[in-house]
């Protein structure tokens, strides 16, 4: 009962990654807060973690709108009085289909808006918040598509938006240690998601075989490792990127 009184906010927590760390947070003692763009998805998230037995409320927010980002930290404050945990992990990837040469503005513009400018807002409504309580712990969701650039499927796009927010997670580690918040990043590779999903059989039969663990990670994993660096179990870890990739970065 590592997070007992403590309050998380989990954003993309309707699924995947997002809905397994709400889950281990909750059962380890935390009240959390989790939001989504999708209303029907983040109701029946709730309506899980409730049956479950956690403590939990529902914001839908899309996190590259400002005004939306700050109703779920005044929700969370309302409802909860604060913030000790925030796990940013809502992001897209909606660049596949495109080859650089025809990549749409808008397309590379709605990455940047939720995986960055949603991890900035997020961030900083949650630094506010911990501030009061002087301390907290902000974990970020990168990739390692942020730290090796894919051959099978190339992204430039989303590589850009998860080499950023991982350089984001240590300069904000910096600034924000004098009021003795922590901030670091975990790196998944290729997990079973949502995202990950709809992949075609070549496509995974390819990573299969590159990956020296031989398969995909389970959100449950990651869940894990964001957990460890939110406790006080990591509480002189700041600044760090943590790969968690079943080998896919040693070549």
């Amino acid at each position: 009962m590592r997070f007992t009184d403590k309050v998380a906010v989990v954003t993309g927590g309707s699924s995947g990654i997002g809905l397994a760390t709400a889950s281990l947070l909750a059962r380890e003692g935390a009240a959390v807060m989790v939001c989504a763009r999708s209303e029907a998805r983040l109701q029946r998230a709730v309506a899980g973690l409730e049956a479950e037995g956690a403590t939990v409320g529902g914001v839908p927010c899309d996190v590259g709108r400002e005004e939306d980002v700050a109703r779920l930290f005044a929700e969370t404050a309302r409802r909860f009085g604060g913030v000790d945990v925030c796990v940013c992990n809502a992001g897209i990837e909606t660049d596949e289909e495109y080859t650089f040469y025809d990549l749409p503005t808008a397309v590379w513009d709605e990455n940047m808006d939720t995986n960055v400018r949603g991890v900035f807002l997020t961030s900083q409504g949650a630094a506010r918040l911990m501030r009061e309580r002087r301390g907290g712990s902000i974990v970020i969701v990168g990739s390692t598509s942020g730290i090796i650039v894919d051959d099978v499927d190339p992204s430039p796009c989303y590589n850009a938006t998860k080499a950023a927010v991982h350089h984001f997670a240590r300069s904000l580690a910096q600034a924000l240690a004098p009021d003795g918040i922590r901030v670091n990043a975990v790196a998944p590779g290729w997990i079973e998601t949502a995202m990950t999903a709809d992949d075609d059989p070549q496509t995974r039969e390819t990573w299969l075989r590159r990956l020296p663990l031989g398969r995909y990670g389970r959100p449950e994993e990651v869940a894990e490792l964001i957990a460890f660096m939110a406790s006080e179990q990591a509480s002189y870890m700041t600044g760090a990127v943590v790969v968690l990739d079943g080998g896919e970065t040693l070549s």
